[in-house]
């Protein structure tokens, strides 16, 4: 966001700080760590690795009871 705001004009710079603190973007962490679960399930199934694949269900099954 720095170089953005150096691009702006000095007008647009304090508008756009306001607008952040008012509205801080809205994070989900489960489904972000979901979704990066999932690609690494890929990749081991790709590799073959199994014992990985394993813990990485386990993983998930963790994460989507938490959720509950």
């Amino acid at each position: 966001m720095e170089l953005k705001n150096k691009q702006l004009s000095k007008s647009a710079q304090p508008w756009i700080k306001r607008m952040e603190k008012k509205h801080p973007p809205k994070l989900d962490y489960h489904s972000e760590l979901r979704n990066w679960i999932e690609c690494v399930l890929l990749q081991t199934e790709k590799n073959k690795d199994f014992k990985k694949k394993n813990q990485f269900l386990s993983l998930l099954e963790d994460i989507e009871t938490s959720e509950r």
